[in-house]
């Protein structure tokens, strides 16, 4: 169940939640900046008045085994009964790992065995600061061991309430917002797209990919209020879509830019959005994954079109331009990345992720794919 209280100043709410739900102790897992920069921190200080509360912010942007082991141990010694996660995905991670690993034995963990057979967890509360993630609406968890990244699984993984609040929001910089914006974006086309989607993934979807689409702009070059809270919905959406289907090539692509590049996650996952849109707009039978066929795909990417009332020819260049329009980009050249670079980037491929792709993804592809981007 997805529980989400949404409008600007639904923050005030935290309070009235906590005693709903009889929280004694809180643990407050909390972005090491963002927390602040935000507005959250003397909001949340305000709302935990009444509450013990102990705070963890230690942990990396991509959240390792260490990072989590330490947040569990503490969250242990102080012996909380609910947890609050305040930030962008990596808090809402991290929160989500310590709520999965607490009372377990993490030193019997290793890249072969991360589950948790025995996992009961405490109720979780997740306040995102971005729109872009979407981790607030998944039963997912990133963790990386031995820098590999991981991916947990478990529905109880999910928070028992969602506080959207998008005045939170109004304080990143233009370009933090639209690679979160670009972020969910993705996400959204590649539940769209995705050979597991279903009735109500595509309605996720859609009502993700047209706000987005309508309001980032908005949010990014004018800081329209407005739009910031439809972004937030339609960050949400997108993370609800995701939570079904999984994402696609592009996140599968995604982790081996960031890594090489230091770019944020939603803008190495633009790199290749793009150049995808493209070749699933004309895909063949032989190259298809998705059993509903090449031309069920193509009809997805028609109705991609149509909701962004533009022409499919014409999708993929748009789609593109609304990068460069938000400062991202997503040209090879600019970014100086080689042919060798891109080979060893196109190394750190989560396959995975490739299974859910519509188009089968191989050597020729992501040749095509340098050569597409290389050329813009």
């Amino acid at each position: 169940m997805h529980n989400a209280i949404t409008y600007p100043g639904a923050i005030r709410e935290l309070r009235f939640i906590l005693k709903r739900i009889g929280a004694q102790k809180v643990f407050l897992v909390t972005g090491r900046n963002s927390y602040a920069l935000s507005g959250a921190k003397s909001e949340i200080e305000n709302q935990l008045s009444d509450f013990n509360c102990v705070e963890f912010k230690e942990f990396q942007v991509n959240p390792d085994l260490e990072d989590v082991e330490a947040g569990v141990k503490l969250f242990e010694k102080e012996n909380c009964d609910v947890i609050i996660a305040v930030g962008g995905g990596s808090a809402i991670d991290v929160a989500k790992l310590i709520n999965y690993y607490h009372h377990s034995s993490l030193e019997d963990l290793s890249a072969n065995s991360l589950e948790n057979k025995e996992f009961s967890p405490v109720s979780l509360i997740c306040i995102p600061t971005t729109a872009g993630s979407g981790s607030e609406a998944t039963h997912f968890a990133v963790i990386y061991v031995q820098n590999i990244k991981h991916s947990i699984a478990d529905t109880k993984l999910m928070p028992v309430q969602t506080i959207i609040d998008p005045t939170l929001h109004y304080s990143q910089t233009p370009y933090q917002k639209a690679v979160s914006g670009i972020d969910a974006f993705a996400q959204a086309i590649e539940s769209l797209w995705n050979v597991h989607s279903t009735d109500e993934s595509v309605e996720y979807a859609e009502q993700a990919i047209k706000t987005i689409w309508l309001n980032l702009e908005k949010a990014v070059l004018e800081n329209d209020e407005n739009a910031h809270w439809a972004l937030a919905l339609g960050a949400n959406l997108a993370g609800r879509a995701i939570n079904i289907t999984k994402t696609t090539a592009p996140h599968a692509l995604s982790y081996g830019f960031t890594k090489a590049l230091g770019l944020p996650h939603g803008h190495s996952v633009a790199l290749s959005i793009p150049f995808f849109i493209k070749y699933h707009a004309g895909i063949q039978e032989a190259e298809c994954n998705d059993n509903r066929g090449a031309g069920h795909v193509k009809q997805v990417i028609d109705r991609i079109a149509f909701l962004l009332d533009v022409q499919t020819e014409a999708l993929s260049r748009e789609v593109f331009l609304f990068f460069e329009r938000l400062g991202v980009s997503v040209k090879f050249s600019e970014l100086k990345i080689s042919k060798q670079l891109f080979k060893e980037i196109a190394k750190g491929i989560n396959y995975e992720r490739l299974k859910n792709n519509p188009g089968k993804v191989d050597v020729q592809v992501l040749d095509a794919l340098f050569e597409f981007n290389s050329a813009l």
